[in-house]
């Protein structure tokens, strides 16, 4: 996902929490890693089991949304308001692929699909 700065931005969910990341280039010219935030999703989603694991499936660029399971169910997440909507029910949901494109600065063009995948 892109960061607000147009760096490459990494999110990972560890059971509540979502950490983003950043690549950053330090004066060296040698890129790392740079964690930027922790997010306690606990906070913004109403979670009834404390137990209840999120999963993060995708993010929709330009938007700072992003998209995780909890259940049997799918939401979008927006980063900046934390409002929240619940997209729909799993049940009989394969998979999904994510679709988003974006162009780097570095002018490599990168597309990942988002599809969900029925079982009929």
């Amino acid at each position: 996902m892109a960061m607000d700065d147009n760096s490459l931005g990494f999110a990972h969910v560890d059971k509540v929490t979502l950490q983003l990341w950043s690549r950053q280039t330090g004066s060296d010219g040698i890129a790392s890693w740079t964690q930027r935030s922790v997010i306690n999703l606990n906070n913004h989603l109403s979670i009834q089991n404390p137990n209840e694991r999120l999963g993060l499936i995708g993010s929709l660029e330009g938007c700072d949304t992003i998209f995780v399971t909890m259940g049997l169910d799918i939401y979008e997440l927006n980063l900046k308001t934390f409002r929240w909507k619940k997209l729909q029910k799993r049940e009989k949901l394969r998979g999904l692929i994510p679709y988003m494109s974006f162009y780097s600065p570095q002018g490599i063009f990168v597309s990942i699909a988002i599809r969900p995948l029925h079982i009929s």
